[in-house]
């Protein structure tokens, strides 16, 4: 099958909190958005997801759009905005199909939503938009300290490898034959 998302429908949800959600498409008039999710990130957040510490005085609008400017064809994103009103961007996750039905997947959110079930939200939208984009199998990395995003992996049925000397854990789903989320 060829390369490419089908779009997800907009979804509304609650935090564990409470809070109202709106889940949609990641698009490029979410620059300013996406900054603001950057800055409710602390450097252990950005770390755990980029691998890096960046210096965020050299970041620029360039390397923001860059991950609200894709090419739709291999890439899509979800992002969790506050319901009604569009903001903040509480977190996001991102799909890159990398060749013969696989695709990568990367989640972020927030510090001040994190520990709200927002995180497994969004990586439940990844692996139905794969599924639904006819995808064999879903892999990430995940820092060897980031324990909650390992043990949700493990929880929604991921396997999980540790790859020595790198401090990483490789996650992998087949979704060939994968029906429900496991719980």
């Amino acid at each position: 099958m060829e390369a490419g998302y089908l779009e997800a429908p907009e979804e509304t949800w609650q935090l564990r909190n409470g809070t109202p959600v709106l889940l949609r498409p990641l698009c490029s008039g979410d620059l300013s958005l996406h900054w603001q999710l950057f800055r409710d990130c602390s450097k252990r957040s950005i770390h755990q997801r980029f691998f890096q510490i960046p210096d965020c005085s050299k970041v620029t609008d360039q390397d923001v759009e860059r991950y609200t400017s894709f090419d739709r064809a291999r890439e899509f994103a979800i992002t969790a905005v506050c319901h009604p009103g569009g903001a903040p961007e509480l977190g996001v996750v991102r799909l890159v199909h990398t060749g013969r039905g696989m695709a990568e997947f990367a989640v972020l959110v927030a510090d001040p939503w994190q520990q709200q079930g927002l995180g497994r939200k969004l990586l439940e939208k990844a692996i139905t938009t794969a599924l639904h984009s006819h995808m064999h199998r879903l892999q990430g990395y995940v820092m060897g300290d980031n324990r909650p995003m390992l043990t949700l992996c493990r929880r929604l049925g991921f396997d999980i490898h540790y790859l020595a000397g790198e401090g990483l854990y490789q996650v992998h789903l087949s979704l060939s034959s994968r029906g429900q989320l496991s719980t």
